[in-house]
């Protein structure tokens, strides 16, 4: 019986949602894509996100709803789906006022924050993709642009999107197919019915259709590509290297090393190449205080990077017990005063690695597994202020230290004279390659020319070398020619991270008669605490009674592992240093004396808690109200434009005259820009303005000062500027933004 109830319920404005159907699975191709990308969405949003478009595609299955209830019952699906997730409560509070109604409003709506955006805009890129594909057209247009983007995104990166092209291609022509129905439905209705009331006859040769090319490609053999790839061909080209990751053929220079995702390194001996960066949890850490988290030394440095050196490999070394940790009484550390710090570390991997992680310097060891298991294969080393982990299985899963971390005595520091040339027992912390360039050592002089002690001077590398080297995690050897690395580093490539950064700090550092060693573990991670003042946007409020580096849960990932250094100065022991562009190191420095201020004010405390909460609770409201508003009256305004005679027109028109605004170009150019700059930590402060904002980052990284100058005269001439702008200036603009990208840390 081709009548019965399911039969007309399933073929019931079929057409509809089948759409909506695979705009949703075309649409989660792009959140496959982002989640392929390092570090561009947090967990959270993916979850979001994808139970929001599929929440929007399940609406299309209410038959019989007209499309205003439609979008209504899909705006409140998605903000039910934030309620439950961000665990809403409801803030009651006396409506009396004007001011009450809206701090209401602030309290309630702005639980929703951050990951309501995110959906907000998908279920309007949503909306907008089933507009679009309502017309075979815009179809063709679409698809063709998504796999373009794929393919271009895929060939010039090591992620693989060919799966997410296949599956565009499929969306694409079962919505043609879907539109050719339709379209059939209108123009022969009774081939249509016939077709209804016996859909076998064209579903099952489809179906299997599908499913035969699908197993033939599934089980056909895998052929290695005749041509290069553009990705294996562009890097080989730049003298680069390409891992074998199924995208071609794998070529390797001679001379270079393999991309490898960041992480805590076991050989050091052959610095150099680069890495992708790995966002996998490595440790979760409760401190007391900010701080980085030591685990290894090294002192030979052998022209390409860092070995133990013969010295290090007989140093003494004890067992770990209840007791302090000894010292090495080599090191003078009498006019060092230390800050107790207290850190509970969880691992959150399943690995062992050759030492336990912890603050400089580890002054004892108070718990190890809870006590289940406590400090068996655990070794001390007191030259090396290192704990050694023995063996390859049974990692501590959790443990427990006490640091004793420096305080740094400027002062102090630079009344040290000490002289270490020519005394044997210093020599491995001032070894240098025999044939390292003269104009190494000539560039520690230059830098430090001007000053009179070891503190300024070593003070004086560090500022060079983070001001001077632009930071990134995929430096261009091509222009390598030297066979040292720092010598490379500092005349020839003149880019890199951590590791090009500390290797020539510390060879430049011994070049004038410091001692230094080389210290890799990791930094100091991310605080939940913080980064959620940072999203709602109250830290400027809280100004100085927020202590960034005070205490908090801290979680370390692989993308946190680096590479900083350690020179000695007689009296204080070793004093950490921090070169690489970008990184500040938590030190801890002496207590100011207490500024006594003027409490006899009329101001009344509640008014300023008020104010406060008023302040932050309301700039979600107000951006949500102007939305709304501006969405309302953008709608209205559309809808009478698309409506009236004067919209045909201008259409006429449009197509005998394309005019481009340069000026609107430009805005949006920099403003996308803007956006993409605070993931790489150059962020505008509420209080600023783009003219400050970008003159703070020029004095923070002051290789990008003239560029800088030069896109923000573009951007502010181009936006209040009554002059048009030219293609020239939109291209000029267009090559600053991309330089300056390149650029930034």
């Amino acid at each position: 019986m081709p009548n019965v109830w399911w039969s007309r319920w399933v073929f019931y404005d079929w057409a509809k949602r089948m759409s909506a159907l695979l705009v949703a699975i075309y649409l989660y191709q792009f959140v496959i894509w982002i989640m392929k990308e390092d570090g561009v969405w947090l967990p959270q949003t993916v979850t979001y996100v994808t139970t929001t478009l599929a929440l929007t595609a399940a609406s299309y299955f209410i038959p019989k709803l007209r499309e205003s209830w439609r979008i209504l019952i899909q705006f409140v699906s998605i903000i039910l789906l934030h309620g439950i997730g961000m665990g809403y409560h409801f803030e009651p509070m006396k409506l009396t006022t004007w001011k009450n109604v809206l701090r209401f409003i602030g309290l309630n709506a702005g639980q929703l924050e951050p990951y309501i955006w995110f959906s907000l805009s998908t279920w309007l890129i949503y909306l907008f993709t089933i507009w679009s594909v309502q017309s075979r057209y815009r179809i063709v247009v679409l698809i063709f642009v998504s796999v373009l983007f794929f393919a271009i995104r895929d060939s010039f990166s090591t992620i693989f999107l060919w799966p997410q092209v296949a599956v565009v291609l499929l969306c694409g022509f079962m919505l043609l197919i879907i539109k050719h129905f339709t379209h059939l439905k209108m123009r022969a209705p009774s081939i249509w019915e016939t077709i209804s009331d016996y859909p076998s006859s064209f579903l099952v040769p489809i179906v299997l259709l599908i499913c035969v090319v699908g197993i033939v490609g599934y089980f056909a053999p895998t052929i290695n590509p005749i041509l290069t790839d553009p990705y294996t061909a562009w890097k080989v080209s730049n003298g680069e290297t390409v891992p074998q990751l199924g995208k071609g053929i794998s070529t390797t220079p001679t001379g270079s090393t393999a991309d490898a995702s960041s992480g805590y390194s076991r050989d050091d001996s052959h610095l150099g190449g680069g890495f992708r960066y790995d966002y996998t949890p490595v440790m979760t850490v409760e401190s007391s205080k900010r701080t980085y988290f030591r685990g290894e030394t090294r002192s030979l440095y052998n022209g390409k990077g860092w070995e133990l050196s013969p010295a290090e490999r007989k140093l003494p070394i004890f067992r770990v017990n209840v007791n302090a940790l000894q010292p090495d009484e080599r090191f003078n550390t009498s006019l060092l005063k230390t800050k107790e710090v207290t850190q509970s570390i969880v691992m959150e991997r399943q690995e062992a690695f050759p030492v336990l992680f912890g603050g400089f310097a580890i002054q004892k060891v108070e718990d190890i597994n809870s006590g289940e298991n406590p400090f068996q294969r655990v070794l001390w080393s007191p030259r090396q202020s290192e704990l050694r982990f023995m063996g390859r299985g049974g990692y501590p899963q959790n443990y427990k230290l006490l640091v004793q971390e420096p305080i740094i005595v400027e002062d102090g520091l630079r009344a040290v004279q000490e002289d270490y040339t020519g005394q044997p027992e210093w020599a491995e912390y001032l070894q240098v390659p025999a044939d390292l360039p003269e104009r190494v050592k000539q560039l520690a002089v230059d830098i430090t020319k001007n000053a009179t002690n070891g503190y300024d001077k070593a003070k004086a590398i560090e500022a060079y070398l983070s001001t001077h080297y632009p930071y990134t995690n995929t430096p261009d050897e091509s222009k390598a020619k030297s066979k040292d690395f720092v010598d490379r580093f500092l005349f020839e490539i003149k880019q890199g991270y951590c590791d090009y950064y500390s290797t020539a700090m510390a060879v430049l550092t011994r070049s004038i008669g410091l001692p230094t060693r080389w210290v890799k573990g990791y930094s100091s991670g991310t605080s939940s605490a913080v980064d959620e003042m940072q999203e709602q946007g109250i830290l400027s409020q809280l100004g100085a009674t927020v202590d960034l580096n005070g205490a908090a849960t801290y979680t370390v990932r692989n993308s946190d592992a680096h590479s900083w250094v350690e020179v000695y100065f007689e009296g204080y022991g070793w004093i950490s240093f921090e070169p690489t562009s970008g990184f500040v190191l938590p030190n801890a420095f002496p207590e100011a004396a207490p500024i006594v201020e003027d409490l006899t004010t009329d101001v009344d405390a509640t008014d300023l808690t008020e104010t406060a909460v008023d302040n932050g609770s309301l700039n979600w409201l107000w951006w949500t109200l102007g939305g709304i508003a501006a969405a309302a009256v953008v709608g209205a305004g559309a809808f009478l434009v698309l409506r009236s005679e004067a919209w045909r027109a201008y259409r006429a028109r449009r197509r005998k005259i394309q005019a481009v605004n340069f000026n609107q170009k430009i805005v949006v150019e920099f403003e996308r820009w803007l956006r993409s700059s605070r993931r790489r930590g150059y962020t505008r402060l509420e209080h600023e303005t783009l003219r400050e904002a970008t003159t703070r980052w020029s004095q923070q990284s002051k290789w990008l000062k003239n560029e800088l100058e030069l896109l923000l005269e573009l951007f502010e001439k181009a936006k209040y500027s009554q002059r048009a702008a030219t293609e020239i200036d939109y291209q000029t603009a267009s090559d600053l933004i991309t330089r300056v990208k390149q650029q930034m840390k």
